[in-house]
């Protein structure tokens, strides 16, 4: 028996689309077993667990799991990302580690189609990864502790297929190469501890502002940048929203002030201080 969690994730952080990702402290426990044991074999685990199973030419027909959910669903927190990383990476413990954690991380990638929140589920912190036919080339950003967040998201979903749909066919030069420009900013930010320049690279013209329009209650709630020194994010493909700010801001009032920000809005938004974790999947049991 193998039981794991796999932390929540943030992707894209503004410019950074389908290529950055940051993992946080809320998680979905998964309990697996070749037991023989019900589960459904339709679910996104299954499937992924199928993947590790199928390569390493091994029988599921004893295959079962349990789920502990408290990562919202269709919120842009990387809910399905846990279930690819957390399938296989439980799948590949039942059958006695046959794959590295980079052989894993490529299935992974497969599965969901970019790795931008598998990366950072799979390994934690703060991941650039990007998929190439040979496998994820991917560096983690160690020096992480400048900025903190805070996470609202509300009682409606956004489906990431909706989310893929507002996006433009084609962009021009000029939003190409500010992201470009943004995203040189933001790695710079990351890496020396350099707030300003972290959060002027927050910047981004490739998604968010087609995004943003499916939001409702959107730029209402990003009016807490006026009174606060930070950035409002859309994390993942959205709804959720996240507020990225220096680690010595007083995060309890910031908080108080954005949940006053959206009472008049008409969906209730639950807002929480998150944490950035360093770990990613962690086996808490092997039996």
């Amino acid at each position: 028996m193998i039981k794991l969690r796999v932390p929540a994730t943030t992707a894209n952080m503004g410019p950074g689309f389908d290529v950055i990702g940051l993992a946080l402290d809320l998680y979905n426990t998964f309990t697996f077993a070749l037991d023989g044991g019900d589960c459904d074999r339709e679910s996104m685990i299954y499937e992924a667990a199928k993947v590790v199973f199928d390569k390493a030419d091994a029988s599921m027909e004893k295959f079962s799991y349990r789920v502990d959910a408290d990562i919202p669903i269709a919120r842009g927190l990387g809910s399905s990302a846990t279930c690819i990383v957390g399938g296989m990476v439980g799948a590949n413990e039942l059958l006695g580690a046959p794959f590295t954690q980079d052989e894993i991380l490529k299935m992974a990638s497969d599965f969901e189609g970019h790795p931008d929140n598998v990366a950072p589920a799979l390994l934690g912190g703060c991941v650039i990864s990007l998929p190439t036919d040979d496998g994820v080339v991917y560096r983690k950003i160690n020096n992480i502790d400048n900025f903190a967040t805070i996470a609202a998201f509300p009682d409606f979903d956004l489906s990431t297929a909706k989310a893929r749909a507002a996006l433009p066919k084609s962009l021009t030069y000029a939003d190409t190469v500010s992201n470009i420009g943004h995203m040189g900013f933001l790695i710079h930010g990351l890496e020396t501890a350099d707030t300003e320049a972290l959060f002027f690279g927050l910047e981004d013209k490739i998604h968010e502002p087609y995004r943003s329009k499916l939001i409702a209650g959107y730029d209402v709630m990003k009016t807490l940048e006026e009174d606060h020194n930070g950035r409002v994010l859309i994390s993942g493909a959205g709804p959720t929203l996240l507020f990225v700010t220096e680690k010595s801001a007083d995060l309890e009032a910031i908080k108080k002030d954005w949940e006053k920000i959206s009472e008049p809005l008409d969906a209730t938004w639950d807002i929480r201080i998150l944490h950035i974790t360093t770990t990613g999947v962690e086996i808490l049991e092997n039996a």
